[in-house]
């Protein structure tokens, strides 16, 4: 899968927020969206799965237009915006990734309930199937979110801020999976304030302040120049716009 990201314009009550963003993230690769807080680098991920509308710009999966291919994307939101007291099992969520396959009133088939299975045994979590999600810890919220998108059968995956609130073990164990799902083909995109982590893990990082600062492999973008640039405040002024 390749997701491109064309020209993209968002802004919230006649103010930017970001201003013609492009970039371009390939199957088999995790790429990675860092900037400072306010950066638009949220928005960029809500604009991209259409829960903001932008002003301009076009976003494709192979191509074509993501609301031909939404069944496979898949996108975590931040952990807070959740309400983690909702009384619902592991299980639960994870299966509303197989809600897109379901004809309205049809019950879940074998085929559903083994994707389910196959996703909690993927991050590792089989054993808390029947837990009610409040009682999971951050790292483990975390991959519960991501086998939702594995039950969906996502081949792009959308992640935003997944490294917040939890440990160095449990962000490790993530960092593997993301990785291992990137080698079997997965295009994955993640919003991150780690340089490190970023540095680490991710084969492309697009440098992100309202606008595009620079992209391309970490060692080459995440450089004292760029990052400078990067983190510079009130970098969109007028004359992005003329």
């Amino acid at each position: 899968m390749t997701l491109a990201v064309q020209d993209l314009t968002v802004t919230y009550r006649h103010r930017p927020a970001v201003h013609r963003v492009s970039f371009v993230a390939e199957s088999g690769s995790v790429t990675g969206i860092i900037g400072p807080n306010g950066a638009g680098k949220s928005t960029v991920l809500k604009a991209v799965v259409g829960l903001v509308k932008p002003e301009s710009g076009i976003v494709t999966v192979n191509g074509r237009p993501l609301s031909e291919v939404r069944r496979s994307v898949g996108y975590l939101p931040q952990r807070n915006e959740l309400d983690w007291d909702y009384p619902a099992q592991v299980r639960d969520v994870v299966g509303l990734g197989r809600y897109p396959y379901l004809r309205f009133g049809r019950r879940m088939s074998n085929t559903d309930q083994l994707a389910i299975a196959g996703a909690l045994d993927r991050v590792g979590l089989s054993e808390l199937a029947t837990r009610q999600i409040g009682e999971l810890s951050g790292g483990q919220q975390q991959r519960m979110l991501v086998a939702r998108a594995l039950a969906q059968e996502a081949s792009t995956l959308l992640l935003d801020e997944p490294f917040v609130g939890i440990d160095a073990a449990t962000m490790a164990m993530l960092s593997d999976l993301l990785v291992s799902l990137a080698a079997d083909g997965a295009c994955v995109v993640l919003v991150n304030h780690d340089l490190a982590a970023t540095s680490k893990i991710c084969d492309n990082a697009v440098l992100l302040n309202q606008r595009v600062i620079a992209q391309g492999p970490p060692s080459q973008v995440m450089t004292s120049t760029w990052l400078d640039e990067t983190y510079a405040a009130n970098l969109l002024d007028l004359e992005v716009w003329s």
